[in-house]
């Protein structure tokens, strides 16, 4: 992951303000199979703010967990098959949020569907006021995977064109019809073309 991300380009295009100083913590949301450059680039560009990341307690989520420690980022555990876990993982996201921590979530993530954002990120929008920015990815040149979300690999020497767009926040107060209107508005933001 260092050796590829040391041979990228990139052209940024910063909508949410992620790179003013003054910041508090935001809720990235970035779908799954672009996550393989966020804990680097989190170290490369971030590092001055703490950082976890939500992740499956199955095998998988602890091979992502460990490679997050690897860039200094702590690692939250939940499940969206089991509301239990789910739910206390929202509680200490909700509290990282508060203490100023910058979260990354993949809103398809752990099973999927591809590109279909889970209403978790939205509860956690809900429950802490905090800033979602949708973070969308492209890579000119990558390896592209026959997983469930067709996850892809940046190869080297690749332009890497990132937008932040400006950030979500969601009321606390919401009907249902509410609420489902901002899961889905959120989820056009991160399914539009990267320019």
């Amino acid at each position: 992951m260092r050796g590829i991300g040391a041979t990228l380009r990139f052209d940024v295009t910063d909508n949410a303000g992620v790179f003013n100083t003054s910041r508090q913590g935001m809720i990235w949301a970035f779908w799954h199979n672009k996550m393989f450059l966020i804990p680097w680039l989190h170290d490369a560009w971030f590092a001055h703010v703490p950082g976890t990341i939500l992740t499956s307690p199955s095998g998988d989520g602890q091979i992502i967990a460990d490679v997050c420690a690897e860039f200094g980022i702590e690692a939250e555990r939940g499940s969206s098959s089991k509301p239990q876990q789910g739910m206390s993982a929202l509680i200490a996201l909700a509290g990282k949020v508060r203490d100023g921590y910058e979260i990354g979530i993949t809103p398809d993530g752990p099973r999927g569907p591809a590109f279909t954002l889970q209403p978790g990120i939205v509860k956690l929008g809900q429950l802490t006021g905090g800033a979602i920015v949708p973070v969308r990815i492209h890579y000119s040149r990558s390896l592209k995977f026959k997983t469930w979300d067709r996850f892809e690999l940046p190869l080297p020497f690749a332009t890497i064109t990132m937008v932040f767009d400006p950030p979500v926040f969601i009321p606390r107060r919401l009907s249902e019809t509410e609420f489902e209107s901002h899961r889905q508005a959120l989820e056009s933001t991160l399914r539009q073309p990267v320019p």
